[in-house]
């Protein structure tokens, strides 16, 4: 069954960003998507935008069954990985828009792999009628039901849980610090943090920090809530090297879960690596409702 398709424009991006709410909670399930992935990789991405103006719609397809959309096919990173994000199971549509993006990384000479929920058989029949590989697990998606978050965490001696609400500009660097230095990461997060503020979605009560005695910021954790649905997620969660082993981590997580119950989130999921990466032993500890697997699937 042929499908229209378009790239992503401006023009269209309302109307994409109301087709991964109603999407929902579909998309996190099969694919960790929610819209406030969407949003979040659509308004940090503008610095790639602005090297190439044509990046947003060299890497997001809008198919369409008619007037409406039927899919949507995202390369978050612009490498091999790709999602097929549709409102439900939806095994044509997913077959075409497999077939295009299968010729698409063949013509430029990189390869193809997709990382989804191991519950989802339908996707698991469609990638092995495609000729794909299972590469195994590659991540966790961990779900919590918001109307049941049990007490909150301890915090340790001197430490409070703060928002970006206030008095972000002054906050900004010292999250994006402790971004790199928890992650090793050499840039600068600064600006994606700024241009995150920019997407209709933000919330800056969801934006989380602990804050030392001495006034660094110590962990942090950045939330989102879908209005229309209540589905929730949060990333990233990362506390400084210098605090760790404080339960800073499991505090200003715990907080963002209640700030997300506060304004209509009905459930959160939080990614990670497979267990027992760095991290997961927290998100265990939290409570989790359900866990699922996410596997990689790659063309051999």
């Amino acid at each position: 069954m042929p499908l229209d398709h378009e790239p992503l424009t401006d023009e269209t991006l309302a109307e994409v960003i109301a087709f991964v709410q109603a999407s929902n909670p579909f998309a996190q399930q099969a694919w960790g998507w929610d819209v406030g992935r969407f949003v979040d990789w659509r308004w940090a991405s503008t610095v790639f935008e602005r090297a190439n103006p044509n990046w947003f719609s060299e890497h997001c397809e809008v198919f369409r069954d008619g007037p409406g959309i039927r899919a949507l096919a995202i390369a978050e990173y612009g490498s091999e990985s790709e999602c097929i994000l549709t409102a439900g199971p939806d095994p044509d549509a997913a077959a075409f828009v497999l077939g295009w993006l299968v010729e698409r990384h063949a013509a430029r000479g990189i390869g193809l792999r997709f990382d989804c929920s191991d519950a989802e058989e339908w996707l698991r029949e469609l990638f092995e009628s495609a000729g794909m590989v299972e590469q195994g697990p590659s991540g966790v998606d961990w779900e919590y039901d918001l109307s049941d978050l049990g007490d909150p965490a301890g915090l340790a001696e001197g430490f409070t849980i703060e928002s970006i609400l206030e008095a972000r500009d002054d906050d900004y660097a010292g999250i994006a610090e402790c971004i790199q230095a928890g992650f090793g990461s050499e840039t600068d997060h600064e600006p994606d943090l700024r241009n995150l503020e920019l997407n209709p979605l933000f919330r800056p009560e969801l934006s989380l920090f602990a804050r030392s005695p001495d006034g660094r910021i110590a962990a942090y954790c950045r939330g989102t809530v879908d209005p229309t649905n209540g589905v929730s997620s949060i990333d990233p969660v990362v506390t400084h090297p210098d605090f760790q082993r404080l339960g800073l981590g499991k505090a200003v997580v715990h907080a963002c879960l209640q700030a997300q119950r506060a304004v209509g989130g009905r459930f959160s999921y939080i990614g990670s690596a497979p267990e027992p990466a760095p991290g997961t032993y927290l998100y265990r500890a939290l409570r989790p409702s359900k866990k699922n697997t996410i596997t990689s699937w790659g063309v051999p």
